[in-house]
């Protein structure tokens, strides 16, 4: 038994010999960037959604950023964004000039509370929910913008894969998403990301934005016979995925389905497992149509979540806090504006939230046991 042998990771990508073996085709190749492996996981996963347009990009923030800009809102114009999130999400309203409006959160889940989207939505220019978790924002957020006429880019770099009434998130009849494929998500290249988009035209936009605003990529320009010239239609950013990257994608989404089935079993254990803990899962229960993306537990008020996570880590399990609201760091607090319903919910759980490890390499026993250990720290 090596010393990594019983710690329990809070996050680790499943690799297998068929991802290595994908990645090292694509690295003896001599075509590493933008190619027939970024357009392969782009048909891929726009049949999974359903028809819609996917564009791979470097990063899910980059998809939030090309998103935006498609949007060409004035600068200064106001976007209401969840104040329980990762600064991600507010810093590509940032990067287009925009100005971040904090909005609470529901208890219950950790997405936008519609209750505060209500209060600020007549003086909002947009919206940027986020599906926390992988659990679908309420329904009420998209009729809300619908109603007061406000373009809404969905964050969902923690949903692929998640359900609600619409269909698959991402699907067509949605709003453009972002998703990420970040190390630590459910489907990962390493770094990268993705927009998923009905609309042709914005598809059209971001095609070209994140090649820098060209008309035709490198594939596209070094093909024998084809043309080596293009042109620049409008000043973009460097945002796209290279194939090195998204053949590990490819590979992994082959057993994407399978790994969500892993990921529902894992939060099932939990529950079962701390069903008498004086903890309060968030959400009490799953939805059907959650990604599963992380296992969030709140503490009880007064409970030192720094201790808690001390003690587990010396008895070798990691985890983590996901997130710290945005308005607790220095610069949103001085240059975003804060929604009139306040942040009273997010300071609430914001030294009570833990993040418990959830990935497919957990076995039944990891499971049982970082819940045995949590049980035995609240004691």
């Amino acid at each position: 038994m090596t010393a990594e042998d019983d710690l329990i990771h809070f996050g680790i990508p499943e690799i297998t010999d068929d991802d290595v073996a994908a990645v090292a085709r694509v690295l003896r190749s001599g075509w590493l960037t933008t190619g027939s492996e970024c357009a392969g996981l782009e048909a891929e996963l726009s049949d999974y959604l359903g028809g819609s347009e996917v564009i791979a990009m470097s990063s899910g923030t980059a998809a939030l950023d090309t998103a935006l800009a498609y949007l060409d809102l004035p600068r200064g114009a106001r976007v209401g964004v969840p104040d329980w999130t990762f600064v991600a999400t507010a810093l590509a309203a940032v990067h287009n000039g925009l100005r971040p409006v904090l909005l609470d959160v529901d208890a219950a889940t950790l997405n936008l509370s519609p209750e505060a989207l209500a209060a600020e939505i007549d003086d909002l220019d947009a919206v940027l929910p986020v599906h926390f978790g992988g659990v679908p924002v309420d329904a009420e957020i998209h009729q809300l913008a619908a109603d007061a006429g406000v373009p809404v880019v969905e964050d969902a770099a923690h949903a692929l894969g998640a359900r609600d009434d619409r269909g698959l998130v991402g699907g067509p009849g949605t709003s453009p998403n972002c998703f990420s494929f970040y190390a630590s998500k459910n489907l990962t290249s390493g770094e990268g990301g993705a927009l998923a988009t009905d609309d042709e035209d914005l598809a059209a936009f971001a095609r070209s934005y994140r090649l820098h605003g060209m008309d035709a990529d490198a594939w596209a320009r070094y093909h024998p016979g084809a043309k080596s010239g293009y042109d620049v239609v409008r000043p973009g950013i460097k945002a796209n995925l290279p194939d090195v990257l998204a053949v590990l994608a490819r590979s992994q989404f082959a057993r994407f389905e399978q790994s969500q089935r892993r990921r529902r079993q894992i939060g099932l254990r939990y529950r079962a497992a701390l069903a008498d803990a004086p903890v309060t899962f968030i959400p009490d229960v799953i939805p059907d149509g959650s990604a599963d993306h992380l296992a969030i537990v709140a503490l009880r008020p007064g409970v030192d979540r720094d201790a808690v996570q001390a003690t587990m880590s010396a008895q070798r399990i990691t985890t983590s806090v996901h997130f710290r609201p945005l308005h607790h760091f220095s610069w949103f607090r001085s240059d975003a504006d804060v929604g009139r319903s306040g942040l009273g919910t997010c300071d609430d759980l914001a030294d009570r939230a833990l993040s418990l490890p959830l990935h497919v390499n957990l076995t039944d026993v990891d499971v049982d046991r970082v819940a045995a250990c949590l049980s035995e720290c609240l004691r």
